[in-house]
């Protein structure tokens, strides 16, 4: 790919996919193993995130020939954390109102969510929890690939 012709969204656009579908096939396997209604376990799936805002950056820089703006490596974290925890968002809307609705009710039971806990309102929460964190995940990261030496070795 020519070096003009990548930019930050389309890199963040991948990995965030790559990252959403990750997510969905961990609460998948999460109810398949009955797990579902444990939510602290849900938290285990930043694990994804972390690995694909790292590898997106490192990717992009790796791509721009070792040249990469701070503000860049934050958008490209930010960005993936939307896309990723919209997709995850989309699923979730359906898997609420479709496959199984008393879901709903055991998240709203949990400490972690409000009584008052809606599709529409789980929905924002849901894209609000990937996006900062993603943004967080970035800024750490960035402290590692803002320096022209420092990237990912060859030998993951």
């Amino acid at each position: 790919m020519a070096l003009s012709r990548i930019t930050y969204q389309k890199v963040s656009l991948k990995y965030g996919i790559f990252v959403g579908i990750a997510h969905i096939l961990f609460f998948l396997i999460m109810r398949l193993l009955n797990l579902q209604n444990r939510v602290e376990l849900s938290f285990l799936s930043a694990i994804f995130l972390i690995i694909g805002i790292t590898v997106a950056i490192s990717q992009f820089k790796k791509a721009k020939g070792g040249d990469i703006n701070y503000f860049q490596g934050l958008a490209i974290g930010a960005t993936t954390g939307v896309v990723s925890s919209t997709i995850l968002a989309l699923f979730m809307v359906v898997y609420l109102t479709t496959l199984d609705t008393a879901y709903l009710v055991s998240l709203q039971s949990s400490s972690l969510f409000p009584v008052s806990l809606s599709v529409l309102s789980f929905f924002v929460l849901t894209i609000i929890y990937g996006t900062i964190p993603g943004f967080l995940i970035a800024f750490v990261a960035m402290q590692w690939f803002k320096r022209e030496e420092h990237a990912i070795q060859e030998r993951i």
